[in-house]
């Protein structure tokens, strides 16, 4: 900006990072704060040596203090947010944003034999394989020897999808909407109990201020302890109340009545919705998201099997297993229906004329061609 340009306001095409700063910064929810960064000396830059900045965990902020000032968004939108970005970042555990790729379970698949999290390995499009999902992170981080484990996913989609369309059938999804009011009623008592936490801590706090507004000035030493004490319920409450937010938001199990229409519906359509051609791999993955937390797979523990645990939002946990793929089982194939007509030509036309009648009749080949002679 030029000196003649002092205080113009300028409009400029916004970048991700800076749309990603003013979401993450609490200014942005009306909320003050200080300390959110920490300098530590053990971490410093190589080229200059200056230590590094570090951002503190939220629960460990020196000075937060809420409705500081108006907000475009409310402290708990402002948590949802943070959640939000944080599931869509592909490290430190999240799910990341669900991609085209064909690997249903991109970004919730987890190893069942080491734990770690399990990454997916696309081949080149004219090999028409299917992905593959694969553990090596222990293999290219931490030194180990070979991979942990690799594993085709086609015939674990396969069942994994399975699994989930029947949960969502209508019989299910009755079933889970029963099971999720006896959910909402215990939530509301324990939201009450935490209510009645919250109010307790309130009371002792403002009673610590009473007994610290009443004592004698001159009285340096119990007004320090006054204070000490009074600081010390203000801190409690604080933390409550941020342990409460934090509670809310992960318990948030509670559908109103349009959502359990909508349920009800979407559950009649679902499976012609699934196969439907204009829904894309990153909407079923979505869609799937939607029901399953995480899936973890074992291809070790049994010898050519393939043992899948799927972990729903509900908390329950369904077992599955399938068989590995054996050589050649996936590959294209001429139609078996083709196959047979071949066999029912063969003995009276030639070559030439039985590919001219397959290709009257519509069979094509494995590739999806003509038959030639």
């Amino acid at each position: 900006m030029s000196k003649g340009a002092y205080g113009t306001l300028i409009w400029k095409k916004p970048t991700l990072s800076a749309v990603v700063r003013i979401l993450e910064n609490p200014a942005y929810a009306g909320a003050y704060t200080y300390g959110r960064w920490e300098y530590r000396g053990d971490s410093r830059s190589p080229k200059t040596g200056k230590a590094r900045a570090h951002l503190r965990p939220r629960t460990q902020w020196p000075v937060l203090i809420q409705e500081h000032h108006p907000g475009y968004v409310t402290w708990k939108e402002y948590l949802q947010t943070q959640e939000r970005l944080r599931q869509n970042w592909l490290r430190d555990g999240g799910r990341g944003v669900a991609r085209e790729g064909t690997a249903l379970l991109q970004g919730i698949v987890w190893c069942g034999h080491c734990g770690r999290k399990m990454g997916i390995q696309h081949h080149a499009a004219k090999e028409k394989r299917s992905a593959t999902y694969i553990c090596q992170q222990g293999h290219q981080q931490d030194g180990e020897d070979t991979i942990c484990q690799t594993m085709t996913a086609r015939p674990v989609d396969t069942a994994v999808v399975q699994a989930f369309l029947e949960a969502v059938s209508p019989v299910g999804v009755e079933v889970a909407v029963r099971v999720l009011s006896q959910v909402e009623q215990q939530l509301a008592d324990l939201k009450r109990q935490w209510e009645l936490q919250l109010e307790q801590a309130r009371y002792e706090a403002r009673l610590a201020q009473r007994k610290y507004d009443a004592v004698d000035p001159d009285n340096r030493l119990v007004a320090a302890e006054l204070e000490r004490r009074w600081n010390a319920q203000l801190t409690r409450v604080a933390e409550l109340e941020q342990a409460y937010v934090k509670a809310e938001q992960e318990a948030s199990f509670t559908l109103t009545q349009e959502e359990r229409a909508a349920l009800q519906t979407l559950a009649g359509d679902l499976s012609m919705l699934w196969q439907a051609e204009t829904t894309t791999p990153a909407e079923r993955k979505q869609l799937l998201r939607l029901a399953i937390e995480s899936v973890q797979l074992d291809g070790v523990n049994r010898p050519g099997w393939i043992e899948i645990q799927i972990r729903w939002h509900s908390g329950v946990v369904t077992q599955l297993e399938v068989a590995r793929m054996k050589p050649g089982e996936w590959s294209l194939k001429t139609p078996a229906q083709a196959v047979a007509r071949i066999h029912e030509l063969a003995a009276d036309l030639s070559y030439a004329q039985i590919a001219k009648t397959l290709n009257a009749e519509g069979f094509r080949t494995a590739f999806g061609h003509l038959f030639s002679s």
